[in-house]
This record gives structure tokens, C-alpha cells and sequence, in this order.
């Protein structure tokens, strides 16, 4: 009697893990895809490695070149070490050795034999076969392994001060392809479109001259959108000197990807984009340190943002920008002085995003004089310290105008 291959498995978990491992890879595959998936388990119930391998290419894969990088993950998640090799192959008509495997993929099966010896989140939600069940198997049957979560989400929740330069590296890695979405500002500028609202009358006359004059083909255009500015001021003084490396990592995320414009402050103000633009990771961060004379010393945070606005050439990048500050809040300038500054930046930009690691504490209140006169001129302040709070600020950096945290923060 031929025993289901998944049997005892949570199909739609196992269907999201698969998933997830060939997105990590660089397939782009949809969630329709993996709904699709699981189904498809559900109704086949495949018995060997060769009909799981069809199942999950039929319902996952739709176009022929992905067919090469689909194998390849395949062959790391069930043959390369991450499940048991019985006596059945995945394609009986294939003799030739399998493709080589890429620097990720090798990665990958590291981090699943890593995985398999120190125990961790299990790949299904039932528990583990018996003892007696187990030893009662022929080499027919193949168990699933019990993975690990990727590395990234293993460190989602760890604060950024206690990880190591390859765990940030690894975080300003996936911060390069997170940033997907930005706001937006309008312009003078239309185009035609099918879904737009404004009737385009030099074009539909144009239209009209092939139908004897006669207006029936109707042309509708809309008007253009470009993306807005984004300015990022991060604190490097003493008191936020176990954040700003990561915020550096953060800072070459936005300069790569979405032409920010970055700057550093301690008691004077650097611009750090162009050292930032390098393609080498370590090469920029340590470029970016060099500039920075007064890092770990004081904070004028006050004295910085108006240095800011008056520069000749640098206050161009704060209309309509959406203006992202990381800082604790504590300030030796007067705290009037600070919220006349505030109030200017908060007139000329577009937001205002205040990211404070100090409020990821639960005892924190915005009770520093700086804090306190910063406050009201910020769309949202957000804690940022670790990844998955600087999701949070991607998020809110790409969504329209907000107060939702910021009256959450006053609550407390």
C-alpha cells in the first residue's frame, strides 16, 4: 500500500513554505499560485518525489524560464540535504547531472541542515511522527524536516544594537528591495488613459475627423504623477551611538534606491548621499563614517534642521519632500528653538516621520524637551528598532498623511 508522500502535513503551510523558499529565490510567484497548490495536494495526494516535483510545477510555474531556477530550488529543498533521499527520483528520464546550484541555494541548504540539528519552528503544524512509527517505515517514505524560519526572520524582532555587521549587511540587503512603493505628487503634465477622468477634448476632435466629425470615439486622459522627494536626517551623536550603523544601512537603502538625499547630524550637519551611492556595502558605511568629524559627541538638533533649511543648495530637497528623522529627541539647544525649526521644515515638506528606538520601550513617554517640542510637527513617530518596526516605517513612509501612531504616543 503506497502511503501519502504529505501525510499528517498541513498542506496550506507546507504550500506557503514552498512558496516563500522560491520567492527568497527570485521566482515570482503569486499567491493565486500557492491557494492553487495547496488544492491540488489536497485533491492528488502525491505517493513519490516524481509526482510532488509535476504538482508543484503545474500549479506554481507559468512560464518556460523559470523552469531552470524552479529545479535548482528543488532540488535544495528535497534532495540537496533538506529532505531524506528514498529510491525514487524526481525525473526517471533524466541521466545527465543536475544544474549547479547557485551561491543562495548553497546558502539555503546550509541554513536547513543548520536547522535540522538544533530543532526550531516546524515546517508542518502536526506533530512529529512516533518513534514507532518511524522505525516501522521503509525508505519509500520520506518525513519532512523541521526548518528553521530565514535568517532575516529569525533577527525580525532583535534590536539593531545587538546584532553583527553581517546581520545588518544581510538587513540593508532586503531594505534595497523592500522600498516597492513611494508617494506620490501630482503635476502639470496628463496622458491618455482609459480610467481617466478628464475629457480630452484637442485629442477626441483628432479622433473625430475619421468618423466625419462626429465625436463618438471619446478620448479621456489623467494627470501625471511622479514621485516625491525623500530626506532622511539621522542623530549620530553619543546617546544614539549603538543605532547608527543600522540607520547608515538605512540611509544607503534610500539613496540606492529611491534618490533620497541623506544627512548626518551630531552638533553640525553632513549630507552623506554621494558616499552612500557606492556599490560596495562596507565601502560606502565607512565612507559615510569618515565625513561625519563629529559623530558620538553632542546634539543640535535645532541649530542642524536650520543649518538645513538655509543652505543654498541643500534646502531645495525639503519642498514637498517627505522628511524621515531618526533621533532620540535629546537636544542641547532650547526646545523653543527646535519647534520654531520644526514648524518651518513641517510648512516646506510634505511629511514629517519621527523614528525614535526609544519608544520601543513600554515605560517611554515623549517627555524630553526635545521630544516634547518635536512632537506636534510630526506626522507619525515610530520606534524603528529593529527590522520589523522599520517595516513599519517603510510603510509609513510610502502612505498618505497619518497621525495614527502619533495619538497613540500622546495616549500613553
Amino acid at each position: 500500500m503506497n502511503h501519502a508522500l504529505l501525510d499528517g502535513v498541513d498542506q496550506a503551510v507546507f504550500s506557503a513554505a514552498f512558496v516563500d523558499r522560491l520567492r527568497r529565490s527570485g521566482l515570482p510567484v503569486s499567491i493565486h499560485s500557492a491557494e492553487r497548490l495547496a488544492q491540488a495536494l489536497d485533491a492528488v495526494k502525491p505517493t513519490a518525489r516524481t509526482e510532488l516535483y509535476w504538482l508543484c510545477r503545474v500549479s506554481l510555474i507559468c512560464d518556460v524560464r523559470s523552469l531552470e531556477l524552479f529545479d535548482r530550488v528543488f532540488d535544495v529543498v528535497f534532495e540537496g540535504g533538506a529532505l531524506a533521499i528514498g529510491r525514487d527520483v524526481r525525473k526517471s528520464n533524466r541521466h545527465q547531472p543536475p544544474p549547479a546550484v547557485s551561491e543562495q541555494q548553497v546558502k539555503l541548504a546550509a541554513r536547513n541542515q543548520k536547522a535540522e540539528g538544533s530543532g526550531g519552528v516546524p515546517w508542518s503544524s502536526t506533530p512529529s511522527a512516533a518513534p514507532d512509527d518511524a522505525a516501522g517505515s521503509n525508505d519509500d517514505e520520506v518525513a519532512l524536516p523541521e526548518l528553521l524560519p530565514s535568517a532575516l526572520a529569525e533577527i525580525a524582532d532583535a534590536p539593531f544594537d545587538q546584532l553583527s555587521d553581517v546581520e545588518l549587511a544581510e538587513i540593508g540587503s532586503w531594505l534595497e528591495h523592500a522600498i516597492i512603493s513611494w508617494p506620490t505628487r501630482p503635476v502639470r503634465r496628463t496622458r491618455r488613459s482609459n480610467r481617466g477622468t478628464t475629457l480630452d477634448r484637442r485629442a477626441t476632435l483628432a479622433v473625430a475627423r475619421r468618423s466625419g466629425g462626429d465625436p463618438i470615439d471619446l478620448v479621456w486622459k489623467k494627470q501625471v504623477r511622479r514621485p516625491r522627494k525623500v530626506l532622511m536626517l539621522a542623530d549620530v551623536s553619543g546617546s544614539m551611538q549603538t543605532f547608527v550603523r543600522p540607520y547608515m544601512h538605512v540611509m544607503r537603502a534610500l539613496t540606492r534606491h529611491v534618490n533620497a538625499e541623506t544627512h548626518a547630524f551630531s552638533t553640525t550637519l553632513t549630507r552623506l548621499t554621494p558616499a552612500l551611492r557606492q556599490q560596495d556595502v562596507q565601502v560606502a558605511i565607512d565612507a559615510a563614517s569618515e565625513l561625519v568629524d563629529d559623530r558620538f559627541s553632542g546634539t543640535k538638533i535645532a541649530t542642524s534642521i536650520t543649518t538645513l533649511m538655509a543652505h543654498p543648495t541643500w534646502s531645495t530637497s525639503v519642498r514637498g519632500a517627505v522628511v524621515l528623522i531618526a533621533s532620540d529627541g535629546w537636544d542641547t539647544d532650547p526646545p523653543e528653538q527646535l519647534a520654531r525649526a520644526m514648524a518651518r521644515l513641517e510648512r516646506l515638506s510634505y511629511r514629517i516621520v519621527w523614528v525614535n528606538p526609544r519608544a520601543a520601550a513600554d515605560e517611554f513617554e515623549p517627555l524630553v524637551g526635545g521630544m516634547a517640542a518635536a512632537l506636534p510637527h510630526c506626522a507619525q513617530m515610530l520606534s524603528g528598532h529593529s527590522l520589523r518596526a522599520m517595516r513599519d516605517v517603510i510603510v509609513a513612509l510610502g502612505s498618505e498623511r497619518s497621525t495614527a501612531s502619533l495619538e497613540t504616543i500622546r495616549a500613553r
